[in-house]
């Protein structure tokens, strides 16, 4: 018998395995795991797991800088190559290492606020996943809020309704960092997330107010650790601009290199292969 041939109608999302761990089969077609999740629309600084202790980090964007400086990145608008530069201070990695371990404690009150109710017990969590629901690395991409069924649930004006997505950006240990697909279904909700970003900013909360606004915010860490490590402007232009920024007062996507003309409260990212798809759904202006 021939095989049969199936007309793909639609695009199927790939994504390379990822290492689970198995916890139990409560029958022959179902699995439990351990599921690493990401908190969607916010982004914390990173901390040594990312790229390793701050001495080690900061020869990495000491080298990012030299090569801002020395031309081999000419093809990075000039604009962009000075902001960056005048961001790689000689104590950037330093920095935003303890902007990190701060953001994790600042995670484990919110935690214990909303839904610690002992040692070692916790309420349980809801879990909301987003547009794209796994990434490439296999973590759930989701908001997390405390989980209430329909006879407890508070007002949605409730605190205990907040995300922890949100009050991480409320409290500024977060920026703003929504990605089409990955948004609120509500778009009231994706406006709340907005003003709190735009509080934290203004306000100078939590590392704004510690650390000061010059900090790398985390995508900004990362994007100078891949153009610190690549070994040619091609590899690392490719792999550090690899998201288009949208400027959400306007809905106007911006060049891929000028994010940083508009404050981090009002960014909002696409990828470069749904930039046609965002154009429909978000009315975007080019």
């Amino acid at each position: 018998m021939a095989s049969p041939k199936i007309k793909t109608y639609f695009k199927i999302p790939s994504y390379r395995p990822a290492k689970k761990k198995f916890i139990s089969a409560p029958d022959g077609d179902t699995l439990n795991i351990q599921q690493p999740l990401r908190m969607v629309s916010c982004d914390t600084p990173e901390k040594e797991g990312y790229a390793g202790k701050a001495v080690t980090v900061q020869k990495i964007l000491d080298a990012c800088r030299q090569k801002l400086l020395d031309g081999f990145y000419n093809d990075i608008p000039e604009a962009t190559r000075n902001f960056l530069i005048t961001r790689l201070k000689s104590n950037a990695a330093k920095v935003h290492i303890k902007a990190g371990k701060d953001a994790s404690r600042q995670f484990e009150v919110i935690r214990d606020t909303l839904i610690k109710k002992g040692p070692r017990k916790y309420h349980p969590v809801a879990v909301i996943p987003s547009g794209e629901v796994i990434d490439s690395y296999g973590r759930m991409l989701a908001y997390i809020a405390r989980y209430f069924d329909k006879a407890t649930l508070p007002p949605k004006t409730s605190p205990e309704r907040k995300t922890f997505n949100l009050l991480m950006i409320e409290y500024g240990w977060a920026v703003l960092f929504p990605i089409y697909p990955s948004l609120p279904k509500d778009k009231q909700d994706l406006e709340t997330l907005i003003k709190a970003a735009e509080s934290a900013w203004e306000k100078k909360k939590g590392m704004f107010g510690k650390y000061g606004t010059d900090i790398l915010l985390p995508y900004e860490f990362r994007m100078c650790v891949k153009l610190g490590e690549a070994k040619t402007p091609k590899e690392g232009i490719n792999i550090a601009f690899q998201r288009y920024c949208i400027d959400v007062r306007t809905m106007t996507l911006l060049n891929k290199f000028a994010y940083h003309t508009i404050d981090p409260c009002y960014r909002l990212w696409v990828w470069k292969q749904d930039i046609e798809k965002a154009k429909i759904d978000l009315g975007l202006k080019v």
